[in-house]
């Protein structure tokens, strides 16, 4: 099946929306609890997050038109970065939980930063494109979670220098804004998606379920 670039975007927005609630959750238990109890279920949750990050990436390349709008590319290349960051963040865990908390910690630390700024570069992006709901909530929401992310570096340095107590509760707070994020953007990209005109696909249908309708106004 080849999946359209829509449909790859919307279905990357909604496994990044579940890979940060996942994190999430986990985040919270191990924060309240002190202890490694969650650090399976953020490790779990960046790498669901990861893929999702794929997925958007590869659907706004198959979206690029030829005249390679920067706006655009800004978004790939947000996505791309993104995908790193959560994965390194993956790799970061195993890593503490394979028993060297500190190296486990850098690592982790470094996937937040490469992760915030991709979310960064992904609210630039946005900021480039005419004034819509569609523009403001995608900045806002790369916003949080780029906010979220760099929250999260900042937490772990805080670990790292012994100062778990105050470095969890960034970690914490960190977590829950790049949920808020992560939802933010799934109704950016719903209203973006259901404002354009639909393409027909080589069989002459239109192939979103949102447009259902849509061939019958044009007549």
């Amino acid at each position: 099946m080849d999946f359209q670039g829509e449909d790859l975007v919307i279905a990357g927005k909604w496994i990044l929306g579940v890979g940060s609630l996942i994190d999430a959750i986990g985040q919270t238990q191990q924060s309240l609890s002190g202890s490694d109890l969650g650090k399976d279920l953020i490790a779990k949750g960046n790498g669901i997050e990861a893929f999702g990050n794929s997925l958007q990436a590869i659907g706004r390349t198959k979206l690029l038109t030829p005249k390679r709008e920067l706006s655009t590319i800004y978004t790939i290349l947000g996505a791309w970065l993104q995908a790193t960051g959560n994965t390194t963040n993956a790799v970061g865990i195993d890593i503490e939980l394979s028993g060297s908390e500190e190296e486990g910690t850098l690592v982790d630390t470094l996937g937040s930063g490469i992760q915030g700024l991709g979310a960064a570069f992904e609210a630039v992006g946005a900021s480039l494109l005419e004034e819509s709901d569609f523009r403001n909530l995608t900045i806002l929401g790369g916003g949080f979670i780029a906010l979220g992310s760099f929250l999260g570096s900042i937490g772990n340095i805080y670990v790292l220098n012994d100062k778990n107590v105050i470095g969890e509760q960034i970690l914490l707070v960190g977590s829950w804004f790049q949920v808020l994020g992560s939802f933010l953007l799934i109704h950016a990209v719903t209203i973006e998606f259901e404002s354009k005109p639909p393409l027909k696909n080589e069989n002459g249908y239109y192939p979103y379920s949102y447009h259902s309708g849509y061939s019958d106004l044009l007549v």
